[in-house]
This record gives C-alpha cells, sequence and structure tokens, in this order.
C-alpha cells in the first residue's frame, strides 16, 4: 500500500483508479468514516464519507469481492429483476452498504437496478478480475472518469481526474462555451478533453486484464401521463410523501430542514412535525425571513436565523472552491459559512430541492412576454416542442448572452453537433432519451447534473448526511405519469401541505401573498399583482442594495456595489493570460459594461468560478506538477472560514 497520512478534514467522495495508483492512500478520521485500499498497480480505491453513513468498508463477499458505496440507499424494488413485492425500504437498524452486500449475495450484481437512493458505488470481483462502479437513477453522486493509456481513473471531483499524473487533458471550448452560458454543459460532458461523467443509472464494468470497458443503463425515465383526476395524484403524493419521511425517520437523530418562505420546505416541515430545527439564511430579516420564522413557529420547531454579512459572497470565493465540477458558481455553496451553527444542531439535513423540477414548471418550456416596466409575465401554459431543432431553438432562446466574452466558437453549432437522432433515439450530449417527450420533459434532472446546482449539493454533503425527499424514485416515477397540465396550473406540494398541516398552508407564501390553501388562479393572479404592487406602490427597500426581500443576494447590484468581484480577477490575472481563448481587456470590458447598467452577472459569476479551479490555474500553467493536489483536497483549512 501507499503511504498514509493524516488530514484533519477530507472531502466526501469516491476515488478509484485501474491501471494506474492513486497519489496517496489515507487513515480514518474522527469526523469521517474513510478507508483507502491500494492494490498494487492494479486496483486503486479511496473513499470518505460521514461515519453515520459508512458503515464498515470495504464489505467482503465470499469468492474475493468487495463492496464500497458513497451515499444512501432509502430501500429496494424488486420489480426490474422479475420479483413482485415491490419496494422494501431498508431496515432501521442495518447501514446501507451492508443492505446492498445481502441484495448483492441474492441477485448479483444486477441488484444495482433495484435501488433507492442517492449513491454511487463500486463492487470489485477480484476472482473475475473486474472492478464495477454504479451510479443511481439520476446520477445524484456524479462519477468524473478518463481512460489514459489502458487504464482508467474516476472521482466525484473533477480535479482528481484532471490532475490525476497520468490523465493529459486540455479545455474543449465548445463545452466551456456552454458552461459559460449555462452554468454547466449538457449530459455526460466536460469542458475538460478526454473526461466524461459516467452515465446515470448505470453499470460500468473495467476488465483488470486488458481494461475493457462496458456499460449497461438499467433504467431510463420515460414519460407517460396518466388521465387521472388531480386529486389522485394528490392522495398519492401526499401518501408516498409521508411514507418516506417516516421511513427515514430515527428518534435517536437529529433533523433540520433548510426552510425558505415557500412551499416546498414547509411540506418537509408538515411531514417531520413537531422538534425539527428551521435554518434559514438571509442578509437580514427580510420579508422571506419573516415568513419562515412564522412557518417554524406553528410548525413547532425551533427556527435559526443564519445571517450573511456584507463579505459573505468574497469568502465564499475561497471556501466554495473544492466543490465545483463545472457545474453552477462558487456563490451556490450557499451554507458552506454556517457549518458549525448547522452541525452542532442537527445530525441529518433535508431541503425542498427538486420540487419545481418535478412536480411543477420548472423545467416545461413556456412563453414569456415582456410588459413594460410591469417586468415579464411568463404565461401557465406550455410551448410544445416537437423536433429536436425545436428543442435546440428552445435551448438557444434561453440562453444569456456571452458576446461579452467572445470565444472561438458558436453556441448553436456546439448544441447542433451533440443534439441528434442516431439508431431510433435521440442522443443528448452522450445521453439517450426514447422519444422527444421524454428529452423535453426528462432532461433538465436525467442526469441530475443537467440542473445547474452541483455545488449546493456537494458543499451540504460534505457537512452532514443530507437528503431531499423528491429524489426518490417512488416520486420520480409518480412524477413520469403526471400530465403537464397539472403541473403547470396546480399545485400537488400546495395541496400535500394543506392536508398534512392545515395551519402551515394558511400561512402566506412569501412571494405569492396568499396561503397555500387558496387554489392555483388566485395564487397565480396574487403572486402577480403582489409583485406589481411590492415594485411600483409599496416600494419596499433592504438596508442595502445588494439585499433583498427573498433569500438570495441581488448579485447585480452586489457587483456594482463593491470591489470584491474586480480584486478577484486582479488576482487571477496571470490565468486570464495563460489561457489562449481569453483576454483581459475582454474581461474588463465585460466588467465594465456591467458597472454601467448591462447585467452580465452569467459571464461574470460563471468565469470567476472557472478561474479559481486549481485545474484551470493547471491548465494555464500557472501551477506546476509539484504544486498538484496529492490527496483528497482539504476543506475549510485554517484562514478559509
Amino acid at each position: 500500500m501507499a503511504g498514509q497520512q493524516e488530514v484533519a478534514e477530507q472531502m466526501v467522495g469516491l476515488r478509484g483508479a485501474v491501471g494506474y495508483e492513486l497519489p496517496t492512500a489515507r487513515t480514518a478520521t474522527s469526523e469521517r468514516g474513510v478507508s483507502s485500499e491500494q492494490r498494487g498497480d492494479s486496483v486503486s480505491l479511496q473513499l470518505s464519507t460521514h461515519s453515520l453513513l459508512s458503515g464498515e468498508q470495504p464489505i467482503e463477499l465470499e469468492g474475493g469481492t468487495e463492496l464500497w458505496l458513497l451515499g444512501e440507499i432509502y430501500g429496494f424494488d424488486d420489480t426490474p429483476l422479475g420479483g413482485d413485492t415491490g419496494h422494501s425500504p431498508r431496515p432501521r437498524n442495518q447501514d446501507s452498504v451492508r443492505y446492498c452486500a445481502e441484495l448483492y449475495e441474492e441477485y448479483g450484481l444486477e441488484f444495482v437496478s433495484g435501488l433507492n437512493g442517492n449513491h454511487a458505488g463500486v463492487v470489485y470481483d477480484r476472482t473475475a478480475g473486474e472492478l464495477s462502479v454504479f451510479t443511481d437513477r439520476l446520477g445524484s453522486i456524479p462519477i468524473y472518469y478518463a481512460t489514459p493509456g489502458d487504464g482508467i481513473v474516476f472521482a466525484t471531483e473533477i480535479e482528481a481526474v484532471g490532475n490525476h499524473p497520468a490523465v493529459e487533458t486540455e479545455f474543449d471550448l465548445g463545452y466551456l462555451h456552454e458552461y459559460l452560458v449555462y452554468r454547466r454543459p449538457f449530459g455526460v460532458k466536460t469542458p475538460l478533453v478526454g473526461i466524461e461523467e459516467l452515465q446515470p443509472a448505470s453499470i460500468t464494468t473495467v476488465t483488470v486484464s486488458g481494461n475493457v470497458i462496458e456499460a449497461d443503463q438499467y433504467w431510463k425515465p420515460r414519460y407517460r401521463p396518466n388521465d387521472a383526476p388531480f386529486e389522485s395524484f394528490v392522495t398519492e403524493f401526499t401518501d408516498q410523501f409521508s411514507r418516506i419521511i417516516d421511513e427515514w425517520r430515527r428518534e435517536e437523530l437529529r433533523y433540520g430542514v433548510l426552510l425558505s418562505g415557500g412551499s416546498d420546505s414547509r411540506l418537509n416541515l408538515a411531514a417531520l412535525g413537531p422538534g425539527t430545527t428551521s435554518f434559514h439564511m438571509a442578509g437580514w430579516m427580510s420579508r422571506e425571513a419573516r415568513t419562515a420564522e412564522r412557518v417554524a413557529i406553528e410548525s413547532e420547531s425551533e427556527f435559526v436565523f443564519l445571517r450573511r454579512d456584507h463579505d459573505y459572497q468574497k469568502q465564499a470565493l475561497a471556501r466554495n472552491q473544492p466543490f465545483s465540477n463545472f457545474n453552477g458558481w462558487f456563490t451556490q455553496g450557499y451554507a458552506t459559512g454556517f457549518e458549525e451553527e448547522i452541525t452542532d444542531r442537527v445530525d441529518v439535513l433535508l431541503s425542498g430541492m427538486y420540487a419545481d423540477t418535478l412536480f411543477k414548471g420548472h423545467v416545461i418550456p413556456s412563453p414569456t412576454y415582456e410588459i413594460g416596466p410591469l417586468g415579464n409575465l411568463t404565461l401557465p401554459v406550455e410551448t410544445k416542442v416537437e423536433s429536436v431543432p425545436e428543442f435546440i431553438d428552445w435551448l438557444c432562446e434561453s440562453a444569456p448572452s456571452s458576446d461579452n466574452l467572445p470565444l472561438s466558437n458558436d453556441l448553436r453549432s456546439t448544441l447542433e453537433a451533440n443534439i441528434y437522432w442516431e439508431d431510433g433515439v435521440i442522443v443528448h450530449h452522450g445521453v439517450r432519451y426514447e422519444t422527444i417527450e421524454d428529452l423535453v420533459y426528462c432532461s433538465g434532472y436525467f442526469p441530475l447534473t443537467n440542473d445547474d446546482d452541483v455545488i449546493f449539493r456537494n458543499s451540504l454533503r460534505e457537512m452532514l448526511p443530507y437528503r431531499t425527499p423528491f429524489l426518490d424514485n417512488r416520486l420520480i416515477d409518480l412524477s413520469l405519469r403526471m400530465p403537464i397540465r397539472y403541473r403547470l396550473r396546480q399545485n400537488v406540494i400546495n395541496e400535500a401541505v394543506k392536508r398534512l398541516s392545515p395551519q402551515l398552508a394558511a400561512i402566506a407564501h412569501a412571494d405569492a401573498g396568499v396561503g397555500l390553501d387558496h387554489s392555483f388562479p388566485v395564487d397565480f393572479t396574487g403572486r402577480k399583482l403582489k409583485a406589481i404592487w411590492r415594485k411600483h406602490i409599496a416600494k419596499e427597500r433592504p438596508p442595502r442594495t445588494y439585499l433583498s426581500n427573498g433569500s438570495w443576494v441581488n448579485d447585480a447590484a452586489l457587483i456594482r456595489e463593491d470591489d470584491f468581484y474586480w480584486e478577484a480577477i486582479e488576482s487571477h490575472a496571470d490565468v486570464i493570460q495563460g489561457l489562449s481563448f481569453l483576454d483581459f481587456d475582454d474581461v474588463r470590458t465585460c466588467y465594465q459594461s456591467h458597472l454601467d447598467g448591462q447585467n452580465n452577472v452569467v459571464e461574470l459569476y460563471t468565469l470567476l468560478t472557472v478561474l479559481t479551479m486549481p485545474i484551470t490555474q493547471t491548465l494555464a500553467g500557472v501551477r506546476t506538477d509539484d504544486e498538484q493536489p496529492t490527496e483528497f483536497p482539504a476543506v475549510f483549512q485554517e484562514g478559509t472560514r
């Protein structure tokens, strides 16, 4: 085995290689359940996870097989394997990796197709000389990989792959352009040549001798709407959601919820019941913060207000760098500045993420109209997309301009080269969809990296066990049966809150200004009228121009008001100079035009996220091979908190 060293805090993650060694192995710490194996020159594996989730790893199985698991298994459905039992929850007294080991012994490697959870794992069969890496349905824990020479290197952090001594890479300007515009490249592509993401819902097997790589995809989303009454969906959704929370809950654990003033996180509180801790983040006690506090008090939950100070975004630039995988902005590790406050109070954290994606109109094309000083109006009707060219048109129309940072390629050309029909299916950046409906309605979350919040999920997973109930397979299946009209012109989340906790549903939504127990037309109309009243009549004024009445900072105003952005750019001038496709004067022009009133937040924040990544500094020639990280990146080292 390679030399071991103690590391105070190591990133939660999974790394592996076949045909190559990983730079270091490591020992366990008090904060993490950490396992490491360095098996000569053929197979190397490293795992770091929370002790609450780790179990004994690896699990040794009969016949010389080992099992490693990152994340959590919620249950198992034997239907894909020909069974008739359906979904069964994981026993409360059994950790996830031991549960998987028993399923493997019964079903073999195909057990993966029945797993319900957010996870990634490895099965190493020493006797057969095969190593298999598996991902969950949506690829909620993405695995990045490269195949240098006759081997493979893979990891949950793209930096660990790109900086491996055996991997040579450079920027792919087409996919980098996508990242700068959309905050992520799509599908399994990345902006680094030769590095891709493993397919969601897949088992990728590598033969140790000869290194033949085969991938099997065991599940794809298929949108098949069921024209049942809306009330039947509400009943099924509410029952399933309550069941999921009940299966998760352990009496000995403390649960926390990231609470907004809306409905999705409120549903978590309604299902969990009294005794939960509610965390709300904002720069001041805003309208949304006051709503969240009222919800917490009504639900008999402790309310913890996490106040962001003026320098929070500036500090996040260094603090959140380890979580970037060319997906999202450095600002999206929203809670990292409050790690101590959160982990001191709770053992498990929940959020309402992906409710909009799966059960509302977040990923459904809808018409938007400019109505002068009143702003924009998006109607709750679908803009039908019936062909691949129309889908590409929709992506182009939804893209912010990137003219201020000219790159040597055309965005539409990149999209057209990566979205096409092949052998009767649609390929979208390496991921296959059976129909145009599957492409339109499911590609926003299959794989989950098609949503631009990987930094947010990575940063929470680093702190403590983190869950979002909406990514349970049973709710995903339900969303695939819900007609689009119910997602656009009904609200199953509001209805579920009303059934589980009428008193919470009666509290006005922070944006809509009406309770969740009102009908959709009242909610939709009230939301628009309230926004007009606040903007043109009430003229609500936060204490600082960059603050808002919601949870988020007004980043456009913050960049204009504070010098932190340009100071960060100047400190990375050598990186810009080392990249042939960027010019410092172009960056200065983009920044200046933003100061002059143009909104260039997308270009500016995405660019700064790229510039601060170590892999970018390596490719720019600013960082030498001797300075490459040789261990899981340490998080929150002294001076960065």
